[in-house]
């Protein structure tokens, strides 16, 4: 029963209950006509302010269901608006390929938000703000394990994305959030150009391992992965050394067997010195 439905009633009966006793009241205490018609009015007309308040919170319901941006922070509208205004301008002027593709890519955000919602898989498109997105609403005592193939020292070191994604390692590292990184490498040249990142993380408190992808055989099932079994969620990378697109799953077995492969490779995976990092190879 909806909420103007139980008011509804409950002012029936308590209008019934209301009249039965003006009249009895009026008996009792020998009240005239226009005492009773006024304690009547009065009653119909609070009756009437309820009618409008019931008829506010159901235009206040269909508004939102019109209009769910309504719901959101003045900011978060801004913006949704803004976005909207651009589609709308873009879809009606569209001349070039970038631009269908990029309206065509703006499309699939649909589905996106639907797969997010059943808890089903989902491609994202950025392999260091999905990472930033799961590691920032990590707490104190949660892990984050992963087994990275970026092993190239600008993947760490260089752009906004990068440095900004290594400072948030090291800051979640600092409040306790256990992170475990196992660095793949096709062979020693990769641990010669990785060394002082692998270094510099472990000296910040995160425990990095390496291991050679020659010895995995086929424990590694993806090009990289990263998994947060507290969160229920996996971020799993297809292609080597790529920063681009991304699955994302919170399906509960396959974060289970990523936990499972993340401690086959480790135990294959080995540690390396720290004070190395100006030693010669």
């Amino acid at each position: 029963m909806s909420k103007a439905m139980f008011l509804r009633i409950f002012i029936g009966l308590f209008g019934i209950v209301f009249i039965v006793l003006t009249f009895w009241l009026s008996a009792y205490f020998h009240l005239n006509i226009s005492t009773k018609l006024v304690i009547i009015l009065a009653f119909a007309l609070a009756t009437f302010f309820a009618e409008v308040i019931i008829a506010i919170d159901s235009l206040e319901k269909r508004l939102k269901n019109a209009f769910p941006s309504l719901e959101l922070s003045l900011k978060d509208q801004i913006a949704l608006n803004e976005t909207i205004k651009l589609y709308n301008k873009l879809k009606k002027n569209h001349t070039g390929i970038s631009t269908r593709i990029a309206l065509a890519d703006f499309e699939k955000i649909h589905h996106v938000l639907s797969q997010a919602e059943k808890g089903g898989d989902f491609v994202f498109h950025d392999i260091y703000s999905a990472s930033m997105i799961l590691l920032g609403a990590l707490e104190p005592g949660q892990s984050f394990k992963v087994v990275s193939n970026l092993t190239k020292r600008f993947y760490w070191k260089s752009g906004k994305d990068m440095t900004e994604h290594a400072k948030l390692n090291y800051r979640q590292a600092k409040r306790g959030i256990h992170i475990e990184r196992i660095f793949i490498l096709n062979n020693k040249d990769d641990l010669s150009e990785i060394k002082e990142i692998m270094e510099e993380q472990e000296e910040n408190n995160i425990n990095v391992l390496y291991a050679f992808r020659s010895n995995l055989d086929k424990l590694l099932p993806y090009a990289s992965f990263a998994i947060s079994e507290e969160q229920t969620t996996g971020i799993i990378s297809h292609r080597e050394d790529s920063l681009g697109k991304v699955t994302i799953t919170s399906n509960n077995e396959i974060v289970t067997d990523l936990a499972t492969k993340f401690d086959d490779i480790k135990r294959q995976a080995q540690a390396i010195e720290l004070g190395s990092r100006n030693s010669p190879d």
